[in-house]
């Protein structure tokens, strides 16, 4: 702090304390900044944060940083300037980076830091220093930031045992500093320690504070002869102590606030040895205010009147002052300006707000007499809570009467008003109401098309919009009957409803709508009716409407069935497949591969507007009008308004736009004559339901007959089969097969029994014992008139024959066993007959109809 002392005329507290007035030190507290009350507030666009505190310490040896964080609060890129000013010498010489840039984004943060490298010789001291943030490139002004940075003495100082020492007391602390009256002293003894062995001479002195601020009072010297004589020093012998007393006694015009000046003990002996303290004091506020109302203007008639408010602060501190006037008696009468307001008031400084005043309410202007008087009242207000001593002050304002030309204005006003008020009686009660016309009413298009969702929209036109009270728009029929609506449209406070906001604009003098969506939907012909019941009428009754032109909603098209055929006249039935029968190469009709069967009919079929179909139903008939059942093939979906490809269809058909479907299957594979029907249902039914298309006669022709093979016993059955029997032995059986190539309509018949029989099928027959004849044919036929048959004898034969009587009694005696059994049976006797011998044979499947008892049917 050497320095400082030595270079005291660069102190920045002193520099500040120059710019407050005549006092020669400002306190160490930033309160000492003056800020203008008349400079506006203005939201700067970088936010600043330090990292120090305002005011910091440090001790020889160490590195203080300055931390200093800009914010870029503004919506464009802001490029800010950082830099250390009004730095010491000694500080330039410490701090080898003082100005920093940073490039900021919109809401982007960026930090510089400034190193302040204190050596270890540093003497302690306080320096002032400003942080300044500029934004070149803006219109603001730079925010500036009042710093202090103290230099303490080092605390493991070395000391020799023969150095002098001294010690302050009262002690003070920065956190309990000494507190000193306005003109009041403080009394600080230094006792000062000579430990050398030598006499020293020791000198105290304060650079950090006026010459005037303290008192230094060495003992007085006794030369031994009785002489006393004021000393400039305190001597010490070896050993021995003495005591300093340092006087702080600040002027009157001191500010208050907190100081913390540096004392130094000078050796004579010793005088490079750094011997330093730091004595904490504060001056106590003192807070003398006078404030004055003095009138520059008091009598106004059209200008305002001017008033100055005068605040003397006799005090040592800044005051801080909110002025507030009004009227004491007549509240809000006038109009107050008060400039600066707040104003901030320096010590031993007089601080002048000017009061304008301004009566608002001119009615209340008096007519004639001497004019009225207004008690003005100020308010004098401390935000901070420091006493205000007569803070109340009053003054009167004179508002002097209107001259006698204005009385004319008056007399105007009344001859005018009578005849307002006759116009008014004439316009609201007299004069014929104003009605509303219908200019224009038309429809925005004469066609719509109802498979677009379409409704008819309209739009008109109205003058004198002011007088409608409703519109009603109605929908009617060309034989008068209503279709759509009615629409009613309710005009308030002379507003467009909110149903015709979008669609309409509304101005003075007539309102024009566009566009106007009725709920006209369904197909048919429309005739939009316009009715306008005005306002002010006495019945409220409408005014004549206005009919638009027809208006058409053409229907959705209906599904058209275009073509509906057979993919071939005439088919060939299939032979039915057997063991012995070759199988078809043919596929069977499956929807997964879109084949079919051969022998199978299939269909094809083009419909017409497919997006508004809903099923489509096959229905067959045989040649005699049988009906063969319903194919039903939906297209619609539970749940869904669009038309899809059923899956059954989905090998077949395609959209191209048409439903074009191609060899569909009909699962009728029998012999006959067939016609098929094809019935479509619209998705949006039609007030005449569609026509069934049906196709022409498809036949489907029965396959020839055929024996494929007929044995007996296992053998092809010859023309004559002769079978030996011999008498007494076992009844004769054989074994007979058969096999036909046929269709649905072949019948099999084996006579002379059982008859009708399948297609494929093996019969044992028993014989008779008895020498003789039986023919078996198997007859084979169709529908078309076809047969064929094949038939075999079969003779028995006795290879050992025997004598005539014993033969014939045998024959008794067999036709007689024959004949019970015949009769516990129920089967034909068995004779010499070509039918005899055949037993009762029965079909392979007694339970299944023949082929000519099954009707057709799809599959």
């Amino acid at each position: 702090m050497t320095r400082g002392i030595i270079e005291s005329d660069q102190n920045p507290s002193a520099e500040r304390g120059t710019e407050l007035g005549p006092m020669a030190i400002a306190p160490s507290s930033p309160g000492n900044r003056i800020m203008n009350a008349d400079s506006a507030i203005t939201l700067k666009p970088l936010a600043v944060i330090l990292s120090s505190s305002g005011k910091n310490t440090i001790e020889p040896g160490n590195t203080f940083f300055i931390g200093v964080t800009v914010s870029n609060r503004s919506a464009t890129n802001v490029t800010a300037q950082v830099f250390i000013d009004h730095l010491p010498p000694l500080l330039q010489q410490w701090c080898p980076i003082s100005q920093e840039y940073l490039a900021l984004a919109p809401g982007q943060s960026g930090e510089v830091v400034f190193p302040l490298h204190v050596p270890v010789d540093a003497l302690p001291n306080t320096y002032a220093y400003l942080v300044v943030v500029d934004a070149p490139d803006q219109d603001y002004p730079p925010s500036t930031y009042a710093q202090q940075l103290q230099i303490l003495p080092l605390s493991h100082e070395i000391s020799v045992d023969s150095d002098p020492t001294f010690v302050v007391q009262p002690p003070t602390t920065a956190a309990a500093p000494g507190h000193i009256q306005r003109s009041g002293t403080l009394p600080v003894q230094v006792a000062v320690y000579n430990r050398s062995d030598r006499v020293d001479r020791f000198r105290l002195r304060c650079l950090d504070l006026p010459d005037t601020w303290f008192t230094v009072t060495y003992p007085r010297d006794d030369e031994g002869v009785g002489l006393i004589l004021d000393a400039d020093s305190l001597r010490l012998n070896p050993g021995d102590q003495g005591v300093i007393l340092f006087t702080l006694h600040p002027p009157f015009e001191a500010r208050a606030g907190r100081y913390e000046p540096t004392v130094q003990l000078i050796s004579e002996n010793e005088p490079m040895l750094g011997l330093l303290d730091v004595i904490y004091f504060q001056i106590l506020p003192a807070y003398a205010l006078q404030p004055a109302f003095q009138t520059i203007v008091g009598r106004v008639s059209g200008q305002p009147g001017q008033f100055e408010v005068w605040l003397g602060n006799e005090g040592n501190c800044d005051r801080h002052l909110m002025i507030d006037a009004n009227d004491s008696e007549e509240g809000e009468l006038c109009r107050y300006t008060l400039a600066p307001n707040p104003i901030t008031v320096v010590p031993q400084t007089t601080g002048r707000v000017v009061l304008t005043v301004q009566p608002t309410q001119w009615w209340r202007r008096p007519w004639f007499g001497g004019g009225k008087v207004i008690n003005l009242r100020v308010l004098v207000a401390d935000p901070d809570h420091h006493p205000v001593p007569n803070n109340v002050l009053q003054s009167t304002l004179i508002w002097a009467p209107r001259p006698w030309w204005q009385v004319w204005p008056l007399i105007l006003l009344a001859i005018g008003s009578v005849g307002i008020l006759i116009w008014a009686i004439w316009w609201y009660l007299l004069r014929p109401p104003v009605l509303p016309s219908i200019a224009n009413f038309f429809t925005e298009d004469v066609r719509y098309a109802a498979v677009d969702g379409d409704t008819a929209r309209v739009g008109w036109q109205i003058d004198d919009p002011g007088q409608i009270r409703s519109l009603r728009l109605v929908g009617r029929s060309p034989d008068g009957m209503v279709i759509s609506g009615p629409l009613d449209y309710e005009f308030t406070n002379n507003t467009v409803p909110p149903g015709l906001q979008p669609f309409c604009q509304l101005d003075e003098t007539q309102l024009q709508c566009r566009n106007i969506q009725t709920d006209a939907r369904q197909p048919g012909t429309y005739q939009f009716e316009l009715t306008v019941t005005p306002k002010r009428r006495r019945r409220r009754a409408p005014l004549p409407s206005e009919t638009s032109d027809l208006v058409v909603i053409d229907p959705v098209p209906s599904p058209t069935i275009t073509q509906f055929a057979s993919m071939q006249a005439v088919y060939q039935e299939q032979p039915s497949l057997t063991s012995s029968s070759p199988s078809p190469e043919a596929p069977a009709s499956t929807p997964d591969t879109g084949t079919s069967v051969p022998g199978e009919i299939t269909l094809n079929w083009i419909v017409d507007n497919p997006g508004n179909l809903q099923s489509l139903i096959l229905r067959g008939r045989t040649g005699d009008g049988t009906s063969l059942g319903d194919l039903q093939y939906d297209f619609v979906v539970p749940g869904s308004l669009t038309p899809q490809i059923p899956v059954a269809l989905e090998p077949y058909c395609d959209v191209t736009p048409a439903l074009e479907c191609l060899n569909i299957p009909t699962g009728i594979q029998q012999a006959g004559d067939y016609t098929f029907e094809l019935i479509a249902h619209p998705l949006f039914p039609q007030s005449v339901p569609s026509e069934p298309i049906t196709t022409d006669v498809v036949k489907i022709l029965p396959v020839p007959p055929a024996i494929a093979n007929f044995q007996i016993n296992g053998e092809e059955a010859p023309a004559k089969y002769l079978i030996p029997v011999e008498q007494g032995g076992s009844v004769p059986v054989v074994e007979l097969a058969w096999d036909v190539v046929g269709g649905s309509s072949t019948v099999v018949e084996l006579s002379p029994s059982p008859g009708s029989v399948p297609l494929q099928g093996t019969l044992a027959i028993p014989l008779s014992q008895q020498p003789g004849t039986t023919v078996l044919s198997l007859t084979v036929s169709n529908n078309a008139g076809q047969t064929l048959t094949r038939s075999v004898t079969l003779e028995t034969f006795d290879p050992t024959p025997t004598d005539p009587v014993e033969a014939a009694a045998a024959a008794i005696a067999a036709a007689t066993q024959a004949a019970e059994m015949n009769t516990r049976t129920g089967s034909p006797t068995e004779t010499g007959s070509p039918g005899a011998g055949l037993g009762a044979p029965f079909p392979s499947d007694p339970g299944r109809l023949s082929p000519t008892e099954t009707p057709p049917e799809f599959d």
